[in-house]
């Protein structure tokens, strides 16, 4: 028997049985590790999500894990600006607006006082308010691949010589 089936079965000794069914030793170790994969699956999560994007650069936020998400930023603005084609210019934890939570709680009961029974309840709430904040990296392209390339030079005049000067304005 695994040691720590041993101590869970030890500890808490009617998991085994889900759902009117008993679980075998094996199955038990199956769900758990199943269980413990997951949850470590969930936690390495990580987003990169475009809040902003001009023709020079963006804004994209970061959500969950940070070195996940980093890299799914890199290549957004890889796709945007050229591979290596871009510099950060600002990263960290930005206010982005406010969130009010409420709590109600009501507190019902009576007192017996002789032979009269006396109902009452009371309510009290809270409320409080935060910044609400995230993880944005601001970045710009490095000139190449971000937006419009400038227009080229215009070609010299057939025949190879350079084109005829500009008539001369009035007054001369």
């Amino acid at each position: 028997m695994d040691a720590v089936v041993a101590q869970a079965m030890a500890r808490w000794p009617n998991v085994p049985a889900v759902y009117g069914r008993q679980l075998s030793e094996r199955k038990l170790a199956m769900l758990r590790k199943l269980s413990l994969g997951l949850i470590l699956a969930l936690a390495a999560c990580g987003s990169a999500r475009v809040i902003q994007r001009t023709q020079t650069g963006g804004v994209i936020e970061l959500q969950g894990d940070r070195g996940k998400a980093m890299e799914q930023a890199n290549q957004e603005m890889a796709s945007h600006c050229g591979p290596n084609n871009y510099t950060i210019v600002q990263e960290g934890e930005e206010a982005i607006g406010t969130d009010t939570y409420s709590r109600q709680d009501t507190n019902s009961g009576g007192t017996s006082n002789g032979r009269s029974y006396q109902e009452g309840s009371t309510t009290q709430g809270q409320q409080s308010t935060r910044t609400a904040t995230a993880w944005r990296v601001h970045y710009q392209c490095n000139g190449a691949g971000g937006g419009p390339q400038p227009m080229p030079a215009a070609a010299p005049a057939p025949g190879g010589g350079a084109p005829p000067p500009p008539p001369p304005g009035p007054g001369y």
